[in-house]
């Protein structure tokens, strides 16, 4: 078991420097106007390709981890995001560092779902709600570098600097993981072979209405603390809550510690209780309605012991979105599951890239027509809210077949 879990700290440490780079924008977000001149949707569109590349990708990776095996899927997103890390460091023009990030966003769609498969091949079924939940933590410690830390980088060191040293990083990780990741305890993994084909496999995978819940608890609890830590975050804590960018560096850690600790918290108790899984996610997806309903409704700046524990309470609904994996590979058959997976990691970043793109291009207008920086920012975030609301009552419609088993969460949903 020490090697299973070692392997594993491989593949955690790969998406660390995921998660790292996906949120690196989340402190340099004004660095980066000022550095391409570009405007609030410019700066969402940074996040946007990011995402939409991600997104795309999840049901290819996830077919290609069924079928292949993680460790060349891990060693080429790595490989990516150093290229994409390194290019956006030495950009100076938008479309070039637009490339860097796409390039990120590419490598980044190779993680998540591959370190899954790892601890799939490496873990038995009763300890994966757990081990997924610690990827997310991990995860989550990535995120939490790339606030306080990689803004006192910026500072210090300036952009070029910065994102130079995070491609060099990735690199050297990259030539560890390829020196010491083996697949499973058995060497290289035979493709998973069902005698089904990828189409059929998708089909029921996506109609399946398990799955249709995991990825709406990916999308509702996910989404939101992406939206927020990814690039939003800032600008909306400097322009409507007052305080200084150091200031809302410190908060975006904040948020980034509430998923840290409760994705733990909430994977140890899914291994012990999967009855209660359902549950956590629909109580998460309620109080995230309701804190970001105070971040539109309440004029700030807001006192920092209300804002505080409401941007706690974003991170912590967003660690318990890592139970839509284990929900989705409770709902499926095994030659599924890397599909499933990808299908639910979808929900999360498909929310992202609609929430950050609608509120970067409803920013600007509020703002061209004379409405205050403060309240323009309120009311943008109302975009977010509306969607946190839309995926909240799905979520309940869907209740019923939260983690069911395959047989019975295989009563098909009619595409449409």
């Amino acid at each position: 078991m020490r090697k299973a879990w070692f392997m594993w700290g491989l593949g955690a440490l790969c998406y660390l420097t995921a998660l790292f780079h996906r949120m690196s924008l989340s402190v340099a977000g004004l660095t980066a106007q000022e550095r391409f001149s570009v405007d609030a949707t410019g700066l969402a569109a940074f996040s946007v390709v990011q995402l939409v590349l991600y997104a795309l990708l999840q049901v290819p990776v996830g077919a290609a981890a069924d079928r292949f095996g993680p460790r060349r899927l891990l060693l080429a997103g790595m490989a990516l995001m150093a290229a994409g890390s390194t290019v956006f460091a030495l950009a100076t023009a938008y479309p070039l560092a637009m490339t860097g990030r796409a390039l990120i966003g590419a490598g980044d769609a190779f993680l998540f779902v591959n370190v899954l498969r790892l601890a799939h091949n490496w873990f038995p079924g009763r300890r994966y709600a757990l081990v997924a939940a610690l990827t997310g933590m991990i995860g989550g410690l990535g995120q939490l570098i790339a606030t306080a830390p990689l803004a006192a980088l910026l500072t210090g060191f300036g952009w070029t600097a910065a994102f130079l040293s995070a491609g060099v990083v990735t690199a050297v990780l990259l030539a560890v993981v390829g020196l010491l990741l083996r697949e499973s305890p058995r060497g290289r993994v035979a493709p998973v072979v069902s005698g089904e084909p990828l189409r059929e496999s998708l089909r029921h995978a996506w109609r399946n209405r398990g799955t249709r819940h995991a990825m709406w608890t990916h999308y509702t609890l996910m989404g939101t603390f992406v939206s927020f830590t990814a690039v939003l975050g800032q600008p909306y804590l400097v322009s409507a809550q007052g305080r200084s960018p150091a200031a809302a560096g410190g908060l975006l850690s904040v948020v980034v510690i509430g998923f840290v600790l409760v994705s733990t918290v909430a994977g140890q108790l899914a291994s012990r209780r999967p009855d209660l899984r359902a549950r956590l996610v629909a109580a998460a997806a309620s109080v995230s309605a309701l804190c970001w309903l105070v971040l539109v409704a309440v004029p700030g700046p807001l006192p920092q012991a209300v804002l505080a524990p409401v941007l706690f309470l974003i991170g912590a609904a967003g660690g318990v979105s890592m139970l839509a994996f284990d929900l989705a590979r409770t709902a499926n058959h095994g030659h599924r599951a890397g599909i499933a997976s990808g299908v639910a990691n979808m929900g999360g970043f498909c929310f992202a890239v609609v929430a950050e793109l609608g509120v970067g291009i409803l920013l600007d207008a509020l703002v061209a027509h004379g409405v205050g920086a403060a309240l323009a920012h309120r009311l943008a975030f109302g975009v977010v809210l509306v969607m946190a609301v839309a995926g909240t009552v799905r979520l309940f419609t869907l209740h019923g077949h939260a983690g069911a088993s395959p047989e019975r969460a295989e009563v098909l949903e009619p595409v449409g």
